[in-house]
């Protein structure tokens, strides 16, 4: 690949001279699927459909996830010959340092624990436009779709909140809260065992920095703490993960969230003004 830049004609980012269509990885992962489907863009679509399979050291073998912080691939990293998951993000023009910032936390935090209940992270960097980090690929899907198909018998619930607090805790002592806790972020393997993941909207608590002092409402309200859904980051610290479990359990044994309004801003105030 050469190193000779031009700008993405979609978004505007920097990319190398010899980008696929001269549009960046992030736009390409944006439309790539509809492109594949679209019989009108066959010129496109081949184009595309190398762009999805290479991504530098990986191959991306199928998407398996998106949500706020990027998109997750199953991959095959070629150099060791593993299967990971693989997380990007664009850095495209409503890209702020904040945001960028928060993914890289992301990866910092994550990578600096070593526990049974946590996805390990394996690499982080950028290409064309993107940053990335590969992590250790779970294979039983989300809690999140255990808890929405039924209430689960107490006894299982306990022992996965156990097993859950523990990584918590452990995550505490190391001076990280995760701050997003929920079943979404929340994976099972084949044997039932949970690994939480995605420190999205975690921090160094010992560490002051532009990201953690802005007055966002960073987590999902459903499972979020009150002193979230006022924005008061500054008074987010371990007991705030401490609530978000609470809130799962409460969903695994009721089959519902504590909380959830019509609207982001209505389960909000049901999380300040009501109880579950």
């Amino acid at each position: 690949m050469t190193n000779a830049k031009r700008v993405c004609t979609e978004c505007g980012t920097t990319v190398f001279a010899d980008a696929p269509q001269g549009v960046c990885s992030v736009c390409l992962f944006r439309t790539g699927l509809a492109s594949l489907d679209n019989e009108n863009d066959e010129a496109f679509a081949p184009t595309v459909a190398r762009m999805l399979k290479d991504f530098g050291d990986y191959e991306l073998l199928e998407e398996i996830g998106r949500g706020g912080q990027g998109v997750v691939y199953r991959a095959r990293q070629k150099s060791l010959n593993r299967i990971v998951a693989l997380k990007v993000i664009g850095l495209a023009h409503w890209a702020t340092e904040a945001h960028v910032k928060r993914f890289r936390l992301e990866a910092e935090a994550a990578a600096s624990l070593n526990h049974p209940c946590i996805v390990p992270i394996y690499e982080v960097g950028e290409r064309d436009g993107a940053c990335y980090f590969s992590m250790g690929l779970v294979e039983g899907g989300q809690l999140d779709a255990v808890a929405k198909r039924e209430p689960v018998p107490l006894d299982h619930a306990a022992e996965l909140i156990a097993k859950l607090a523990r990584a918590v805790h452990y995550a505490h002592e190391h001076g990280i809260v995760h701050r997003d806790i929920k079943p979404g972020n929340i994976l099972l393997d084949a044997e039932g065992e949970p690994h939480l993941t995605d420190f999205g909207l975690a921090r160094l608590v010992e560490t002051e920095s532009t990201v953690t002092r802005t007055m966002e409402v960073l987590g999902t309200p459903s499972y979020m703490a009150p002193e979230q859904a006022v924005g008061n980051n500054a008074g987010v610290t371990s007991a705030t993960d401490i609530y978000g479990l609470g809130a799962v359990l409460y969903q695994l044994l009721t089959g519902h969230p504590p909380f959830a309004g019509g609207t982001t801003y209505e389960t909000v105030r049901l999380v300040l003004d009501t109880e579950p």
